[in-house]
């Protein structure tokens, strides 16, 4: 019972070879170099692994897109924070290669446009809360009534105070 030429062990495939030292698990084979062996004739591509900063870019993208987002929504706050973060995400996915990732340019495109709106916006109110009374005496009327009605001082009156705040000949 010789399973296989110069069988030295005798029991069955001991010693023998049926791939005539074409291994499939050998790494080294000699018909396709250096690359592991595929049973299906081509040679195996590499496994291309993402840059390590990928994610961070990836993160800053969305951050990008929900400080837009925020910003339409009128939220003040949310636009200063995640643009923020979604900024130095974008800086630090970076990491020590030269260029920048597609992502982490959009991400901190995304967010130095909605922190830039979101100043100009906040800008805008300040200056539109100092110069309402110039603007529409109608509708300072009515903003006096609502800030009454829930405040109990009207536009006026709170407004005096900030005004009389920053008066300099008080302060001495």
């Amino acid at each position: 019972m010789d399973y296989g030429p110069n069988n030295p062990q005798g029991g069955p495939g001991g010693g023998y070879n049926p791939y005539n030292n074409n291994n499939p698990y050998n790494n080294n084979n000699p018909y396709n170099g250096n690359q592991p062996y595929n049973p299906y004739g081509s040679p195996m591509q590499p496994v291309q692994l993402r840059p390590k900063g990928e994610n961070m870019a990836t993160a800053s993208m969305i951050l990008g897109i929900i400080t837009l987002a925020s910003l339409l929504l009128l939220r003040l706050s949310m636009p200063f924070l995640l643009g923020g973060v979604g900024i130095i995400l974008a800086i630090l996915s970076r990491g020590g290669a030269k260029k920048m990732a597609g992502k982490a340019k959009a991400g901190m495109i995304c967010c130095i446009t909605g922190l830039a709106l979101d100043v100009a916006f906040c800008v805008f109110a300040v200056w539109l809360v100092f110069s309402l009374p110039r603007l529409s005496p109608d509708l300072t009327e009515e903003v006096n009534k609502m800030c009454e009605e829930q405040y109990g001082v009207s536009y006026d009156e709170m407004m005096e105070e900030i005004y009389d705040m920053w008066n300099l000949d008080e302060l001495e």
